[in-house]
Formats: C-alpha cells, structure tokens, sequence
C-alpha cells in the first residue's frame, strides 16, 4: 500500500511540477518546492488512512512527525534535484522520478518505524 500511495502522490507531483514549470515558466526548484508543500499534507491524510490505518486521535502526533520526517526528504529532494538537474543535466521530470525511487525506502521505514508508529 506504501507505494501505491507513494505511487498516487509521485504522480501528482510530476503533473504539479510539470504545469509550474513547463506551463507557468517558474523555475524547477521553485516548482519542485511549491509542489511538496502542496503534496505534503496529502500524503500524510493518504498514508494515515490508506496505508497504516491509525487511528484519528494520533493525528496529533503523527502530522508534526510526518512533518519532520518529509522536512527532511524535502531538503534532499531539492539537493538531489540541483545535482541531476544544475550539474548532470538531466530533464527536471525524469530527476525527480529518480530522486522519489532513491528516497522511497528511507521513508517508508521512518514513517513505518516512528510517523505512524502509534499504531501498535
């Protein structure tokens, strides 16, 4: 379940960042920022309920958790994205399907092991 929300949420960060950047004409960074602030919050309701099925009192806990453990991923997802996009050339879209692949492990265990952990 982990991935296919994962799944659900890469893709619309691709459409997001995708209008922001090729539509709109902002730069990719800013792009790729505005969209996992947008994407944040959906993520966290989507993995709440869909895939670790906590119960809602643990919101409280769990949203600042989340919050931290995607601070995280947000400041190596813009680190990443500079150093595939800025210095190794590669299409903004397809960085940012690599970044999500390379971070996808380390994120679901630290949300597994500590976000949702309440739930045993």
């Amino acid at each position: 379940m982990y991935a296919m929300v994962g799944g659900t949420c890469l893709l619309l960060n691709l459409v997001v960042l995708w209008l922001l950047t090729s539509v709109i004409g902002l730069h990719y960074l800013v792009s790729t920022m505005i969209s996992f602030f947008t994407l944040t919050p959906v993520g966290f309701v989507l993995q709440k309920v869909v895939t670790f099925r906590t119960p809602q009192a643990t919101a409280r806990v769990e949203w600042p958790r989340y919050f931290v453990t995607m601070g995280a991923s947000f400041a190596a997802n813009l680190a990443l994205m500079y150093v595939l996009v800025s210095l190794l050339g590669v299409w903004y879209l397809a960085a940012s399907l690599i970044v999500a692949m390379l971070l996808l492990s380390a994120s679901f265990v630290v949300n597994d092991r500590w976000s949702f952990a309440l739930r045993r």
